[in-house]
């Protein structure tokens, strides 16, 4: 029988085989776990893998709180894979595209947004009462493109804006009454003008148009048809309201006034959001109930979200769903 021998040359080159193996599966090992956690906040801003801040995407124009200025917590489980918490300041119950606004419940002015002077802003197929007119910024991009498709549709340029957040309601006006929420600088009060005149808007006729169409651009109806027992307020066409596309689209789908829609989305948590498709963009919807001096809310890392208190004891967080 043949002598066996020893063959150092293959021990050596096996146990490097060995070695290197070992090596490539423990880079694998830290690479999963690396992925897996660098979406994760332990606190302060949100930030991505590199430590670097997640750009900002406001969805709906609503006041948008991840700004790196709040509080977030640790990641939290599984379950809430891609969301972390968020510390809302009590403040801002009155913050918001969705706020109800009226005597019991007044406006922050202070959360208003930015204004825009319509008379360098506004486009040719509208006219203003006066030179000093202003209005929310986005709330004013969006009335200048349906005022333009309204010129597209009636060949008609006869609106006036006669006023947005002071407007006249003394003797002789168009708009006799002047409504708290005018305040936010997100409505709009409208008159026509005709053969030379003015003459007080009642959403007939072929200006009718905008009370069809409105909420494709993000304004409603503030006191809808039909919904005095709601708004506490009769059918007012004149006045426009801006809410963002993505709620205004909500309510004209589901008939609802601003009221019934915030007692609409009370049903709906963190846990058990509404989904909503809008322009092709998945959406979810939720609320979170308001505490006296800060309140804890879910959000996505990503900053995909925006939030709006009603101002009366609920925060909406509406998140665009990957």
């Amino acid at each position: 029988m043949a002598k066996m021998r020893f063959r150092w040359g293959r021990f050596f080159l096996a146990l490097v085989g060995v070695s290197g193996s070992i090596l490539l599966i423990d880079n694998m090992r830290r690479d999963m776990t690396e992925s897996n956690t660098s979406s994760i906040v332990v606190s302060g801003d949100f930030a991505n893998g590199s430590g670097e801040k997640k750009s900002e995407k406001h969805t709906d124009g609503t006041v948008n709180l991840s700004n790196g200025t709040q509080t977030v917590t640790k990641f939290e489980g599984v379950q809430n894979l891609g969301f972390s918490e968020l510390s809302i300041p009590g403040s801002k119950l009155s913050s918001g595209l969705l706020t109800i606004i009226n005597n019991e419940h007044p406006a922050d002015k202070t959360a208003s947004g930015k204004k825009v002077d319509l008379l360098k802003y506004k486009n040719e197929y509208y006219t203003l009462v006066s030179e000093s007119v202003k209005l929310n910024e986005d709330a004013a991009e969006a009335f200048n493109r349906m005022m333009a498709d309204y010129h597209e549709e009636t060949g008609l340029d006869d609106f006036i804006v006669y006023g947005t957040n002071d407007t006249y309601t003394g003797d002789g006006s168009y708009c006799p009454e002047y409504f708290p929420e005018s305040a936010t600088g997100n409505t709009v009060d409208l008159a026509v003008s005709s053969y030379g005149g003015i003459i007080a808007y009642d959403g007939c006729d072929a200006e009718g148009w905008v009370i069809e169409n409105c909420d494709k651009y993000g304004f409603i109806v503030r006191y809808p048809e039909g919904k005095a027992a709601k708004t506490g307020h009769d059918y007012c066409p004149w006045h426009l309201r801006y809410v963002g596309e993505v709620n205004a689209a909500i309510m004209g789908a589901k008939d609802l006034c601003l009221e019934e829609y915030i007692d609409f989305l009370k049903d709906y948590s963190f846990d058990k959001a509404f989904s909503y498709t809008y322009d092709g963009v998945n959406y979810e919807i939720y609320t979170s109930e308001a505490k006296d001096d800060a309140t804890t809310a879910r959000v996505p890392v990503s900053g995909k979200y925006t939030i709006s208190g009603d101002n009366i004891g609920t925060y909406i967080i509406t998140t665009v769903k990957n």
